[in-house]
């Protein structure tokens, strides 16, 4: 017995209502994947970026990167579970992870029942540059502004000389601009970040102010 024609537009009906949900919930998943490949997408970019960071200030590009993986995470990570991220071995991992705890950039932290040993990333963006600027205390950095202040001591002690003159200018310009970054080091290491905001914000109003009023002098000469 053929169907009735009731019966006919019944099952019309719930078949193109079960095709519609479908196709929504295809639509909700495609949505999904998208915003998934566009997150995986920013955190890879943002893992770069700051590997090309690190590289430039000669930490090495896997620094960075590791410093990039720890911060994006939700929790702490083991040194197995950044090398399976990075896909790097664990022994550059080790290395890295040990230049970025000098820096204060990394800390380590446990787990109840865990032997492993995880690390996190320090958020605190302006402790990290403290962190990094107080480096310059190091030996190795006095040593060099002392080198620096014996060689132009020496130069000034030398005979009269159109090369010791030359030599003299030029390390008392290098001297001064030692000075120079070591007083703004100093400045950022003794000061909060409302006074250096405050600082810059005060200092971009001057500039612009000049800025303005070059810019109104080159007017008035050009009308003239």
């Amino acid at each position: 017995m053929a169907p009735s024609l009731y019966e006919l537009r019944r099952q019309l009906c719930y078949t193109v209502s079960y095709n519609i949900i479908c196709l929504e919930r295809i639509k909700r998943c495609v949505v999904v994947i998208l915003l998934e490949e566009k997150l995986g997408r920013s955190r890879e970019l943002l893992v770069q970026a700051l590997g090309r960071q690190s590289s430039f200030w000669g930490l090495g590009k896997t620094a960075g990167e590791i410093y990039g993986a720890l911060y994006l995470s939700s929790g702490p990570l083991s040194l197995e579970e950044v090398a399976a991220r990075l896909e790097l071995t664990k022994g550059n991992i080790s290395i890295a992870v040990r230049q970025l705890e000098q820096l204060g950039m990394v800390r380590r932290s446990w787990q109840k029942g865990d032997r492993r040993v995880f690390f996190e990333a320090e958020g605190d963006f302006w402790k990290i540059a403290q962190s990094f600027l107080g480096l310059r205390h190091r030996p190795e950095f006095s040593q060099s502004f002392a080198m620096l202040e014996e060689s132009v001591r020496l130069a000034a002690d030398a005979g009269q000389s159109a090369e010791r003159d030359q030599l003299l200018e030029r390390l008392r310009s290098l001297q001064e601009f030692y000075r120079l970054v070591d007083s703004m080091v100093e400045l950022v290491l003794s000061a909060t970040p409302e006074k250096i905001k405050a600082m810059m914000e005060m200092f971009s109003a001057v500039f612009a102010a000049a800025d303005g009023s070059m810019q109104g002098k080159d007017f008035m000469a050009a009308e003239k």
